[in-house]
């Protein structure tokens, strides 16, 4: 980012349209589903047309079908990139982005019709419209049905985007109007930070840091310019944790020495808002980790189902008690999962856990016992060869955990956050994992500082190259029998 002396308020604002197609941010992932769900109805098609025709599939038939369909897909891709469907942009309304989804579709049939027509080229305008009206189904089916779930999120106070507005005035306040009009892409405003005492505010300046922590905070938007000596605070903070800021352009204070970078202007109920900082999301490489999460959770289950049917009889036989141990476990962004594990503990376990709560050997709000007399025989074995954490399998599965990521808190954890550190939360940053970095480098550590300075590590340093060396170096500490 560069800074001068001052900053100006910069051109007229350009239509919302034109704006979305000098921002910066693309959806890759938009791109990505639009691609799988083109290709799938391009094949689809061919296969409906051979079947119909009673003719088989051949070479000669396969790769003209095939060029055809990669001419459609990139046809497409292009005319949805310059409708600006690919561009991510704020308070973006449905209806708006399905209009731009069907333009860009039928404009690429069209034109693909056209140049057959005019090339003499033996395909099926036939094919074309099908394969049209496939893609105009699919396209809008997956965003509404991603809508939806994202909507609901944020109704139950999970979103997936947390923002914070500096100042609570009316223009920050206009603006939290704005932003909620995205609930549908996962946005979630959380409050204001001002000065000034109102409904919605969660503290002043001074206290950004602990609300960019304790509410988990990715996007903060600036409403109206703070004082000069505030400017410091606010961009170090949100830098130091990663977090993109935006600023609602109005008057500049004299001497300012913020300058907008305007060619990534974009526009917010007629608006403009410009970066101060921004953090690109490693979009692929976090559908990387979802696919390795559910292929290899997928692959846990079918694999050891009879290791599972073995432990399940030994634990039944034991005393008759339940098979799996099911606690409620906060996930990231605060989300509330049930986590399940195989039983290690008498029945009766978490009755007696006050009365052994001088013995804790954890410092912090963690609770761990060596010698716990509450565990079973059988469960010192599980738990020695971390046997009991394989039924997490399945929260991996359901997209609750991951194979690799912080191990996830109970609520009583959590609510000592407050009293203990506001930068605990970050542990919540990220979804938690059958395994962590903590688990290998410092299992038999017994601070809980040394466990957050672990976790936060991962997810300011997170790749799918840190997760392939936690999980290899899993393995051997399962094998040592190194679990208590």
């Amino acid at each position: 980012m560069r800074t001068r002396s001052s900053w100006v308020a910069g051109p007229p604002a350009p239509s919302e349209r034109s704006a979305s197609r000098r921002g910066g941010r693309q959806d890759r992932f938009a791109v990505l589903v639009d691609s799988l769900l083109i290709l799938a109805a391009g094949i689809l098609v061919f296969w409906l047309r051979t079947a119909w025709e009673g003719g088989t599939i051949t070479w000669d038939r396969s790769y003209r079908h095939v060029g055809f369909l990669l001419l459609y897909l990139v046809l497409v891709l292009l005319f949805l990139q310059r409708e600006g469907v690919y561009t991510l942009a704020w308070a973006r309304g449905e209806s708006r982005e399905l209009w731009a989804v069907v333009k860009g579709v039928v404009q690429g049939a069209l034109l693909l019709m056209v140049a057959f027509y005019l090339a003499r080229m033996p395909i099926s305008r036939l094919m074309v419209l099908w394969l049209c009206g496939i893609s105009l189904l699919a396209l809008p089916a997956w965003r509404l049905f991603f809508w939806n779930i994202a909507r609901r999120d944020v109704d139950a106070g999970n979103g997936w985007r947390h923002v914070v507005i500096v100042g609570a005035g009316p223009r920050g306040r206009e603006l939290a109007g704005m932003l909620s009009a995205s609930a549908h892409l996962g946005v979630f405003v959380r409050g204001f930070v001002d000065d000034s005492e109102g409904e919605g505010v969660l503290g002043g300046i001074a206290d950004l840091p602990r609300i960019l922590d304790r509410y988990l905070v990715d996007e903060v938007f600036i409403s109206s310019p703070p004082q000069m000596d505030q400017w410091e605070t606010i961009l170090t903070e949100t830098r130091q944790r990663r977090k993109n800021v935006w600023l609602l352009p109005t008057h500049p204070a004299e001497g300012a020495s913020i300058r907008p970078d305007w060619r990534a202007l974009e526009m917010i109920g007629g608006r403009p808002i410009v970066p101060l900082h921004w953090e690109p999301v490693p979009v692929l490489c976090l559908l990387l980790k979802r696919a390795i999460d559910f292929a290899g959770s997928l692959a846990g289950l079918l694999v050891l189902s009879p290791l599972f049917l073995g432990l399940a009889i030994a634990i039944k036989a034991h005393d008759g008690g339940p098979v799996f141990y099911r606690s409620i476990r906060i996930g990231r962004k605060g989300r509330t999962f049930f986590c399940w594990k195989f039983r290690t503990m008498v029945p009766d376990a978490e009755a007696r856990k006050a009365e052994l709560a001088a013995r804790n050997e954890r410092q912090g709000p963690m609770f761990k016992i060596t010698d716990d007399p509450r565990i079973t025989p059988i469960g010192r074995i599980l738990r020695k060869y971390s046997l009991d954490e394989l039924p997490q399998l399945w929260n991996v599965l359901k997209g609750e955990m991951s194979l690799v990521g912080p191990r996830p808190p109970t609520p009583d954890e959590v609510e000592r956050y407050e009293e203990l550190s506001v930068g605990y939360y970050r542990r919540l940053d990220a979804k938690p994992g059958i395994t962590s970095l903590w688990a290998v480098e410092a299992r038999s550590d017994p601070r809980f500082e040394r466990a957050v300075e672990l976790d936060r590590y991962y997810i300011e340093h997170w790749s799918p190259w840190l997760d392939l060396a936690i999980l290899v170096r899993t393995i051997p500490a399962v094998f040592g029998g190194r679990g208590r």
